[in-house]
């Protein structure tokens, strides 16, 4: 039956159709050209005309034979004397059949392999397509699940043929398997990965045509470089299995496949030996920083309260408590010190969780003053805020940790009697927040890297006194969490503006 096909083509009913339908209408048309006493060649080209479009209809040559004969026999019992029986008074007209076979025979069989050179073109023009349309697609792709449902997409969308990927997980095993639910592939054949963990662990190919498991329907390659086994990949191999052109686009599918997968573990790792040389220059630059803006303070305590034990009988009451306010001061700088050392640290390691809650702005700034209030010393800070209640959802706790930064910042870096604003105010959708100051402002070479960890604002360097840089930097952090932007520009009058806005 398959070699009937083969011959007849897949739709013999249909094709028989055709045929004597197109030789009925030749038949058709010749008797009238022979009422109208119009010559016999032309019968003959008209017939001639009819074996031409029965190829082209049916798309196989054999049709263009059988037709051809037909057209012979119809054309003797109608046309030639005596008409109406297949007998030959002329025979000139022997000499006319076998030319007329010999032509037809001739053209069907050109005309089939024009059919069959233009069908091979138009496969060779899909299938150059189609390589290049999945190639094309894996060039800016990144992550491998999504890698993965490329090489699926592109195989269902060439060919039909369905498909599903097992990838190798962090532990080294086959992880679940990746499929299209459009494709609506056998739960037991996602479900059950037995011939797809054989093949992972041997690295060889399962299913048909192979020795291993050849009885399953589907076919199991490994995807494997030339040193590693990435997963493997499960295609539905159907009745007929793959023709030549599946199969070129397959293992092209594939090799891309693998290299983009090559591509992206090479670049993770890439990535990860870059965290790592930053997270040591970091530690580095922490532990180089922090050794000096610990150790002054905690000499300073160490010293001031020795003092006071030492000479406590000797020291007047004045004394002592401006000791002890130095001891009190260097102790909340430390305080301050280690929280931003620990909000920096969970920054770090992607830990820092914003709790938001409806907060009132005149209680977050109250409470941001007083813990400022100790060390303003000698600058003076004014404070303008609605003059309604305004509610913000944040969290709290960390906003009122970026103005107090703000603020610790302001007072840092300006002289004596300089003037801080911290000024709060609606706009459009978003609660505003500026410290500003009229001191020096901050130096050119500075102002694109403020919000950089380790830079400080009127040194690039983090470890002048009491500062090592890190305070803008968890600011910024912890604003951009909340969906908010922190800038810091110079004043056209002089000293230095911070602001950060927060949606309402």
């Amino acid at each position: 039956m398959e070699k009937v096909k083969k011959i007849f083509g897949d739709k013999i009913l249909l094709n028989l159709l055709k045929t004597a339908c197109i030789i009925l209408i030749c038949t058709v048309i010749s008797c009238i050209f022979d009422k109208y006493k119009i010559k016999e060649e032309n019968i003959i080209m008209m017939y001639i005309t009819g074996v031409l479009m029965v190829v082209l209809e049916t798309k196989k040559y054999v049709w263009g034979i059988i037709s051809s004969i037909i057209c012979v026999f119809t054309f003797n019992f109608f046309f030639t004397n005596p008409t109406l029986t297949f007998m030959v008074e002329d025979p000139n007209y022997i000499i006319t059949f076998i030319m007329f076979l010999i032509v037809s025979f001739i053209t069907s069989t050109l005309t089939s392999k024009l059919q069959r050179q233009v069908k091979i073109a138009e496969n060779n023009v899909k299938q150059t397509t189609n390589t290049y349309e999945m190639s094309k697609s894996y060039l800016n792709i990144s992550g491998v699940d999504n890698i993965a449902y490329n090489a699926m997409k592109s195989l269902y969308g060439a060919h039909k043929v369905k498909s599903l990927i097992y990838l190798v997980d962090e532990y080294g095993k086959l992880s679940n398997p990746y499929y299209l639910k459009e494709q609506y592939i056998d739960k037991s054949i996602i479900e059950n990965n037995t011939i797809a963990e054989y093949c992972f662990s041997n690295c060889v190919s399962c299913g048909p045509g192979t020795s291993n498991y050849s009885n399953s329907k589907w076919i199991y390659r490994p995807i494997v470089s030339s040193c590693e086994v990435f997963g493997v990949i499960v295609m539905e191999y159907g009745t007929d299995g793959f023709n030549k052109e599946e199969n070129i686009f397959i293992n092209t599918n594939i090799s891309q496949m693998t290299l983009a997968i090559e591509r992206e573990i090479l670049y993770s790792k890439q990535q990860k030996t870059q965290v790592e040389v930053e997270k040591e220059k970091l530690r580095s630059n922490l532990l180089r920083s922090i050794s000096h803006d610990l150790r002054t303070p905690l000499t300073a305590i160490a010293g001031s309260s020795s003092f006071i034990i030492d000479s406590y009988d000797k020291l007047d009451d004045t004394t002592i408590k401006s000791l002890l306010e130095d001891i009190s001061n260097d102790a909340t700088w430390l305080n301050k010190l280690v929280e931003n050392l620990l909000n920096m640290t969970r920054i770090q390691d992607g830990k820092l969780i914003i709790e938001k809650e409806m907060e009132v702005i005149d209680d977050i700034i109250t409470e941001a003053y007083r813990r400022v209030s100790k060390s303003q010393k000698d600058h003076r800070i004014n404070i303008k805020i609605p003059e309604d209640i305004v509610l913000v959802p944040m969290d709290g706790k960390l906003i009122i940790q970026v103005i107090i930064n703000l603020l610790d910042n302001a007072i840092k870096h300006t002289p004596k009697g300089t003037e801080i604003l911290l000024n709060v105010y609606k706009s459009n959708n978003f609660i505003n927040f500026e410290v500003s100051d009229n001191g020096g402002g901050i130096k050119k070479e500075v102002l694109d890297k403020i919000f950089e960890s380790f830079v400080s604002v009127n040194n690039l360097q983090g470890d002048s006194s009491r500062g090592i840089g890190i305070g803008l930097n968890i600011c910024n952090s912890i604003i951009e969490a909340h969906g908010g932007e922190i800038k810091g520009f110079n004043n056209d009058i002089g000293g230095a503006t911070f602001s950060f806005k927060l949606p309402i």
